[in-house]
Parts: structure tokens; sequence; C-alpha cells
């Protein structure tokens, strides 16, 4: 019996590991032949014939196309993430020639709005914020510029290879400038943990090589790499040995501030600084006058209260203490502090109100410091010598186990290492170079040779994982329904010949993302209209088969920037410092409490800044809009591969109620009473501008009785502008529909 249970184990062990080693996405893509369909007149391109073969094994048939303006809503939403103008309409309407879709796509793609919205989706697997998270999420100053690098990337086309290269290796580039310094943001993107007081330093610095090894396992290799930090990968063929082989590459990088400006600039900022910091020592001073009576006096009574061992040590001069008194005194230091919140219960109403002025005046100023010096927060090789990458004993930074060299996990290195394109090939050799290199010069190497192992044309899972992100907005789900672990933990792909075919497509097109892009939405696959068939939903209920495209909800940032754009309030101005809008009163006092939230949450004085894209404010990961984050804006702490669609009545409440929809449903209503006279052409531009389309005979008869009893009620109520008030409500109730809220 028991040669029997050993047998079975064997065999079981070694099916396992078999099953490991030839797991599909450890394989180098290969390019599959587009297979023939009996339907041929419906392939487009490639893509068509490889969902078409899919549907023909299921006795499927594909979707008829949408019409056009359903189909420019959904493209211009995917493209830009704004919905069409009515100009944009009308001209897209008026142009019959058979490449009227195929000019607008081009013309989406040459949008500087298109780097936008695509950066957006990058950002959201990098996990960029632009401060640190956890209790304290302190500012990470001048984090924009990354986000603006992504931007410009994706607008630039940027071949993806070269856009991961600068990202992993910006600074050890031979043609290195301020711009690649700036791209490696992006190894420093996700949260630290960064508190006062006591530091284990081993602690933070594993935290910093983690992050690291875990942004790019999931953003590039779409693998859970971070699971074998404490022992082997239970599912996958990584093995503890290969995750510490792999954090080695960054065994020598840590964050780094590249600053661009000369000595002379460098004096100008100083000066400035200097002379900024005494023109707020007035109001400091006067603010410092109406406290100091008000501590003095909270902190007498705390010390009167005190025993008297605690007493005597903390009135006596500092010299004359002795030992003993001078832990007393240190003890007794921490019970007598007052903090904020006691002096400020302290104040009389008029002293409250007083400081409270004062203060007003001191943040105004302090927000017309000086710009910063251009800074780039990326990373560099610091740590010199190169410190020894040891096996971490279930983890532990104290408890070190047998050294390992750099070196890319086993499962994935193929039998030959080609030349990349870059300085060095990639080679065995080569990594053993870069293992005993002289220190002495300002880069090693170790993460060049990372990312171009990364960009090679026969990287398993580099192009597939891109390709199937793609895939997932336009779909939303990708051909691997679980985008960030392509392992055996995983969803296999529902079409894998297609994803490799795109793998491989992404390759001969110079990786650019661009082309891919114009393929997709392209295909007819694409084009489908969403509406639903009662017989083809009963043999594929998910779609997998993808008989016809899917409704989408807006993202959350999509939905405000959508909201603005219809009122007509939209700033598109691009890039820059990040802005802060006004927070409701209720998320202040539950955030900030009392602790003057005009120091902690500076709100942009430029009421024009308030309406800029959603992209451009302030990546804050413990504060969030509340429209974007009961919308399902993740908070970044982790990368977010797809984003949920919670539906909660708080969406509905924030929607119906918050000063943001009221502010803007007021701004529609004006601009359509200012451009139009009559009231049909009025709800014509309304619903074009809410919905992409013009109104049904139906909406147009209930609308009309909308306007004419909601008058009647606000007229009676004695409303001041019923005529405004009116049209407002009825803006906010587009605003709430689903046609408003949904991509069909």
């Amino acid at each position: 019996m028991r040669i029997l249970l050993s047998l079975f184990l064997l065999f079981a062990v070694s099916f396992s590991g078999q099953a490991q080693t030839r797991h599909w996405a450890f394989q180098k893509p290969v390019r599959p032949a587009v297979p023939k369909v009996k339907r041929a007149t419906w392939v487009r391109n490639p893509i068509d014939a490889f969902v078409l073969k899919g549907l023909e094994k299921r006795a499927l048939s594909p979707s008829p196309s949408a019409d056009k303006i359903t189909l420019l809503r959904r493209v211009t939403f995917d493209l830009t993430g704004l919905p069409p103008t009515p100009q944009e309409i009308a001209s897209f309407l008026a142009d019959h020639s058979p490449n009227a879709y195929a000019t607008r796509v081009s013309q989406l793609l040459n949008s500087p709005k298109y780097g936008e919205r695509w950066a957006q989706h990058w950002l959201d697997v990098v996990r960029f914020a632009e401060t640190n998270g956890y209790e304290l999420d302190a500012e990470r100053p001048q984090a924009w510029r990354y986000r603006d690098y992504v931007v410009r990337a994706f607008n630039e086309d940027k071949p993806y290879n070269r856009f991961l290269l600068e990202q992993i290796a910006g600074d050890e580039l031979a043609e290195k400038s301020f711009e690649t310094r700036v791209a490696t943001g992006f190894l420093r993107a996700g949260a630290r943990h960064v508190v006062s007081g006591n530091q284990d330093e081993a602690v933070n610095r594993q935290e910093w090589l983690t992050e690291a090894v875990n942004g790019i396992g999931n953003a590039v290799l779409g693998l859970t790499v971070g699971c074998a930090r404490c022992h082997d990968h239970k599912y996958d063929p990584i093995s503890q040995k290969d995750y510490y082989a792999l954090q080695a590459f960054f065994s020598a990088t840590d964050d780094y501030e590249y600053k661009r400006h000369s000595d002379e600039e460098l004096q100008k900022y100083e000066a400035q600084i200097k002379a900024h910091g005494a023109s707020l020592k007035p109001l400091e001073a006067q603010v410092g006058a109406i406290e100091k009576p008000y501590y003095e006096r909270l902190r007498a009574e705390k010390v009167s209260r005190l025993e008297p061992l605690y007493k005597q040590a903390l009135l006596t001069p500092e010299k004359m203490r002795t030992p003993e008194q001078r832990v007393l005194a240190e003890h007794a230091g921490t019970f007598t502090n007052i903090s904020w919140d006691e002096m400020l219960a302290a104040l009389t109403p008029s002293d409250k109100e007083r400081r409270a002025n004062l203060r007003k005046q001191l943040h105004k100023q302090e927000q017309e410091a000086p710009k910063p010096i251009p800074a780039a927060l990326g990373v560099s090789e610091v740590h010199q010598p190169i410190p020894v990458t040891h096996i971490l004993v279930r983890g532990e930074p104290h408890v070190f186990g047998a050294t390992v060299n750099l070196d890319f996990p086993t499962i994935l290195k193929p039998a030959r290492l080609p030349h990349t394109g870059g300085s060095h090939a990639v080679t065995p050799e080569y990594l053993a170079t870069l293992q005993l290199r002289d220190l002495a010069q300002a880069a090693t190497g170790r993460r060049l040779a990372l990312a171009q192992w990364l960009g090679q044309a026969d990287h398993p899972l580099t192009a597939r994982v891109m390709m199937n992100r793609l895939w997932q907005t336009y779909f939303g789900k990708g051909l691997v329904r679980t985008p960030n672990d392509f392992g055996l933990n995983g969803e296999r792909p529902t079409h894998p010949e297609l994803l490799d075919w795109l793998a491989t497509e992404f390759v001969r097109q110079g990786w650019s993302l661009k082309q891919m892009h114009k393929l997709i939405v392209m295909s007819n696959s694409y084009q489908q209209t969403s509406a639903s068939d009662a017989q083809r939903n009963r043999i594929d209920p998910e779609n997998r088969s993808l008989w016809r495209q899917n409704r989408r909800r807006i993202d959350a940032e999509g939905l405000r920037d959508s909201i603005l754009s219809a009122a007509g309030t939209l700033n598109l101005e691009m890039g820059g410092e990040s802005i802060r809008v006004p927070l409701e009163p209720e998320i202040v006092d539950t955030i900030f409490t009392e602790s003057e939230p005009d120091n902690l949450w500076s709100v942009d004085p430029d009421p024009k800044q308030h309406t800029r894209r959603s992209l451009y404010l302030v990546r804050k990961r413990n504060v969030r809009l509340p429209l974007l984050a009961v919308f399902d804006m993740p908070d970044r702490m982790l990368s977010c591969a797809a984003r949920g669609q919670s539906v909660s009545a708080l969406q509905s409440l924030i929607l119906l109620n918050s000063p943001f929809m009221q502010e803007q449903s007021r701004k529609l209503a004006q601009s359509l009473l200012q451009s139009q006279s009559q009231e049909e052409p009025r709800m014509r531009t309304l619903f074009l501008r809410t919905l992409s389309r013009p109104p049904t005979n139906h909406e147009k008869q209930a609308t009309t009785r909308f306007l004419r009893d909601q008058k009647r009620i606000l007229t009676r109520r004695g409303e001041p502008e019923a005529e405004i008030a009116v049209w407002a409500d009825l803006c906010l109730a587009m605003f709430n529909l689903n046609d408003f809220i949904m991509i069909r």
C-alpha cells in the first residue's frame, strides 16, 4: 500500500511539474495562420476570422453592426474618454463615403485626448499616485511629471518596448535625458510606508524592492511573482530563488531626485524662497501672539496636575537635573504637550475668528510660493558597493539564506538569448559581468539588461499581456480574464490563437500601440451591436465567444469628464501641476476634522482649473472625490488590472444631489437657453450633448410634458429664475439616464 501511495505521489508531482512547464503562457507566441471561415464576407481583418471561427464552432452567428451614431459614441469614448460633440456627430453623419469611419478613427488616434485617455489605463496598472499612502499619505512633489510623460508617450506612439526601456532603465541609457529620468518614476509609483520615529532600514529597503519587483510582475509580466517572496510559488513554476534573482536587478537602485538647473538658477530660487519665507513671518507672528497665552495657560494647568516628582524634575533647570530627573522631565514633557485641537478649543470666539482670518491670509500667501526647480522623481544606482542579494527565509529581512545572482525566472528563460538592439546582448555571460562590475561608474546596466530582455520579440509574456489589456478595454473583458495573472491560477484565454496573433502582430508593427488600436476598432467584431438575443444568450450567456459587443459603463473619470463636456465647462488644458478641487464639506469634516483643511487640502485658487480633465486632479491615495470613489476609481495602493463595476444607492444619490451635479446641470441649462431661443432645437441640442443622438418622438413628448409640469410647480413655489431652474432639472435628469453613463 505504501509503495502504491508513493508511486501515486511521485506521478502527481511529476504531472504537476509538467503542467507548470508546459503552461501556454510560458511558451513563446507562435504566429498562427489566419483561419478560413464559412462567412468570409464578414471578415474585415484577421481579428474577425479568429472570432468567427470560434462562433462557427458553437453554431453561433455574429451580431449586425451598430448604427452610425452608436458606433461614433463608442469609439470616441474608447479612444479619447470623451463623448463626441454635436459638431463631430453632424460631420460624421454627413460623410457618406465608405472611409468615413476609418477617417474618424485616424482623427481620434491623432488627437491629444487619446494620450490622456490611455495614460489613465496605464496609471491604473502601475498604481500611480502623488502621495505615499498609509497613515501619513505624504505628498510626492512633482510626481505629476511621470503622468505627463505617459501621456506624451502614448500620443507620440512610442514603441512599447522603448516605453518599457525608459521606465525601467531610463537613467542607464546612453542617450539618457531629463525625460527618461522622469520615466523611471514607474519604479516608485507604488505606495510606500514612510513614517517618523524609529525606522528599521532593512524592512524599509525590502519594502522598496518588493514594490519594484511586484510592479514589473503585475504590469509587464502579468504574473503574481510576489507570491514567491516567502516561499516557492504554490501554483506557478517560480521559485523563491527566482524571485530574489529578479530582485537582484534592483539591488543597487533606490529613489533619486534629479534636478535640472544651473548654479545661477539655483541661487535665484533660493533667494526667492528666502524672500517668500520672510513675507510670511509677520502673519505667523500675529498667529503666534494669539496662541501663546493659551498654550502657556494650558501647559501650566497640566504641570499643576503632575505628581510632585515629575513636577520637580520639570521645574529644575536642565543643567542642574540629575540623571533620574532627566528621564522624569522627558516623560513629563510628553504629558504636558498641548495639541492644536486643545488650543483651538480653548480660544475665545473672537480670538478664534481673528486667528482663522490670519490663517486664511497666511495660507493664501503660502500658495504664492515660488515654483520649485524642475525635478525628476526617478531612481538611480545609489547603493555602492552593490549589496549582496540573499534569499530571505520566510521573507524576513533579517533572516538571510543563500546568496543569489541576478537572473531571469527559470521558466521564462529561452535556451538562446539573442541580441536585443541595445548596447549589449542579454546573454548569461553579460549578466555575469554585471554581477562583478566595478561600481565606481554611475550606472551598472542591471536594469537595462532586464528591460532589454522584457522587450525581446519572442518574450512569452510582454506582448501578450499588453494586447490583452487593449482587448479588455474595448470589450469589457480580456481574452484572458485575469489580466494580472497569466499563471496556472489565472483563466485560460477564450481565444488563444487570436491572442498569439495579436502579440506577434504587435511586434511586427514595431510595437506600435496606435496600429493595434486601429486594427481592433476597425474590426467587425468591435463594431457589432450590443443588443442581446435570447437564443444566442442561452448558448453563451457570458458572451465569451463575442457574438455581440458588450455594454459597458463609463469609468469614474470618464463620467466626470463627460458631465463637464456636456455642460460646456470642460477645460482641455493639458499637463502641468495637478489640481485640487473643492471637496464637499462633509468629506472635509470627516477626513480633516477641524484641523484647518485649508492647510491640508489647498484648493486651487483659479476656478477655471477646477474643471480640468479628471486625469489632472491630484491623485491622493487616501482622499478621492466622492463622485470618483463611488464609481469605483481605485485607491492606487495596489495594481488595478480591471476596475470593478459596483452598483449602489450612493451612485444615484451623488448623481442627483451633489453640489457638482447641481452646478453642472445649471451650467448646461444656461448654455442651452443662451444658444437656442426655441424649445425644440434646444431639446435636440441637449440630447446631442448628453446622449450623442437626437431625441425620439416619444422622448420629445415626455420631455415637453416634464418642462410644462415642472415649470408650473416651480412658478407656484415662487422659484426665482424658474425657466433656468426647469431646464437645470431636465439636464440633471439627463445626466442620470442609463444611456448617459453606459456605452452601447
